[in-house]
């Protein structure tokens, strides 16, 4: 589906038909934004028309907007800038899973107009693009604006989903400071694998934005780079925050480890104390057990052993529960 929205001598066109959208791009308007929401086979041959013909993009720019990459990159090509972008969906239920929660927003950046191409709906894209036929001369009052608000919104994409893993970091403490469980440790895991999938698409794209943030570009303004550079430093701001969330998530999995092998000790620790103070009945059992004479039975007699053995049994375990005590082994 295409979407077009042109800014010419003061007035504002939108247009969903490729062959006016040709039309306007031929009438050298001051600004035209085409936004195409790509089918899931690819490109229609009305788009590919538009793309290649029209706007003459190269076929190698036009190529990685159909195949999905999760490796951000800016290109130069003649006459326009290639830009491959991604973003975190809002609504990403499994925050593991790179294919459902990450999307990629490609752009061709010319002179005098950005086309964005994108698989399916993106909910910021249809937004900005209401405000800008609602206020064109706010919204596309140039194109490095138009392009400024477009990497913001990307870029806060990235703030819910820091928002969201800093949630689940704290309910995951509170878990594991309670009662440590396999349940808490699958959660653990589940945030290492979402921040190890997201800090695969958000450390190579530093790269694109450190490309429109360098004061030696000459496609934009030095008025307009300093836009981009504040949204340089927004994303360097949420790497560092997704950097401090992996170490406390390894923090989690140390306290979890630490937590466990501590329970461990102590039931390991109250066992022992049970069997060495049930120790003596099983000794002082297997002694008179034996079919033999006892010496000490022609001082108590045969009947009185019954009671030697009950007492010597309750004394040497009274006696080791106090150097239990004592010692505050319990």
């Amino acid at each position: 589906m295409i979407n077009a929205i042109c800014v010419r001598n003061n007035e504002v066109i939108t247009e969903t038909n490729p062959e006016k959208i040709a039309e306007l791009l031929a009438s050298g308007p001051r600004l035209l934004w085409v936004d195409i929401a790509m089918d899931i086979d690819g490109f229609s041959d009305e788009e590919m028309d538009l793309l290649s013909g029209s706007f003459k993009f190269h076929e190698l720019s036009i190529e990685d907007c159909m195949i999905p990459q999760y490796h951000p990159k800016i290109e130069e090509f003649d006459g326009y800038l290639f830009a491959a972008l991604h973003g975190v969906r809002p609504k990403a239920l499994n925050l593991g899973d790179i294919d459902e929660m990450v999307f990629e927003l490609d752009m061709f950046i010319g002179k005098e107009y950005i086309v964005t191409v994108h698989a399916g709906d993106i909910p910021f894209m249809e937004t900005h693009f209401q405000r800008a036929r609602l206020k064109p001369m706010v919204e596309l009052r140039s194109m490095e604006y138009l392009l400024f608000n477009i990497f913001e919104k990307i870029t806060q994409s990235y703030e819910f989903y820091t928002e969201r893993i800093n949630d689940m970091i704290d309910r995951v403490e509170e878990k594991l400071l309670e009662r440590p469980s396999p349940e808490i440790l699958a959660e653990i895991f589940s945030l290492k694998k979402g921040l190890i999938s997201m800090r695969k698409v958000l450390d190579p794209q530093k790269t694109v934005y450190t490309y429109f943030a360098r004061e030696t570009n000459t496609h934009f303004t030095k008025r307009s780079i300093a836009y981009f550079r504040e949204i340089y430093f927004q994303y360097d701001r949420i790497s560092q925050t997704l950097l401090s969330f992996a170490q406390m998530t390894s923090s989690l999995m140390e306290i979890y480890v630490s937590t466990t092998t501590l329970k461990l000790n102590e039931i390991i620790k109250f066992l022992t104390i049970i069997a060495t103070i049930f120790m003596p009945p099983v000794i002082i059992a297997s002694y008179y057990g034996m079919n033999v004479d006892f010496p000490e039975a022609k001082y108590v007699g045969t009947a009185g052993l019954w009671y030697v053995a009950i007492a010597t049994t309750v004394g040497a375990m009274f006696g080791l529960f106090l150097l239990v005590k004592r010692k505050k082994w319990l």
